[in-house]
């Protein structure tokens, strides 16, 4: 018996955020869902965005976040950004991919042409197939196509079956950082203290856990 649902699309709609932009300055961006919370009329989304193209393009991307009514909050490390952004919350279709029931097993790709590829899991079928018709039905989606919508095995997804690839020190870097917080948004410990922690000086933390995302980063966008 098979543990999940598992859906995979493509899709280009005229409110997103980020697409329009990467399309003009021609980025891609591997897109990670990391948590959503409601508060009044909004949706409040946190996510991990690691951009892919040249750094001055990045700079201009990472310069109209900042200005963009809907970014809330943004934290810039080179190509990578952490983002804290607000959706309307009577839009139906953000109430339904932000949905706390749906996981996901590996970033969003958004490409050069502001196509988003997203993989989406759910213990039921029903709310990844509201998900699909929130999708077709809504005003502004201008593509949609289903890549994949079938059951799979739990481990296929199972994301620490990667760690035992990774050296000690690496392992035990980004094991450490996920558990006390920092790549929550905001962090909630910051390198200095992983690394008294860890009892190594910072620079040496911050290599092993940057050459264990840099191994786990590929791997999680594979097919």
């Amino acid at each position: 018996m098979y543990g999940m649902w598992y859906l995979k699309f493509k899709v280009k709609h005229s409110d997103c955020i980020y697409a329009p932009e990467l399309e003009r300055l021609k980025l891609s961006i591997f897109f990670y869902h990391i948590g959503s919370y409601v508060r009044n009329d909004y949706i409040y989304t946190s996510s991990i965005q690691k951009l892919v193209g040249e750094s001055k393009k990045i700079q201009k991307y990472i310069q109209y976040l900042k200005k963009h009514e809907k970014i809330v909050k943004i934290e810039a490390y080179g190509d990578v950004i952490f983002v804290l952004a607000r959706h309307n919350k009577n839009l139906t279709l953000y109430e339904s991919i932000y949905n706390p029931i749906l996981l996901y097993p590996s970033p969003a790709y958004l490409d050069k042409e502001g196509y988003e590829v997203i993989e989406v899991m759910c213990w039921d079928r029903k709310p990844l197939q509201d998900l699909i018709k929130g999708y077709e039905t809504n005003r502004t989606t201008e593509y949609f196509y289903v890549l994949s919508f079938i059951e799979k095995k739990m481990n296929d997804f199972y994301i620490s079956k990667l760690l035992p690839n990774l050296p000690r020190k690496q392992k035990g870097a980004i094991k450490l950082a996920f558990k006390l917080g920092y790549y929550n948004f905001p962090r909630n410990v910051n390198l200095d203290k992983l690394a008294k922690i860890s009892k190594v000086s910072k620079p040496t933390f911050r290599e092993n856990l940057r050459k264990a995302e840099a191994k786990l980063i590929p791997k999680l966008i594979s097919e």
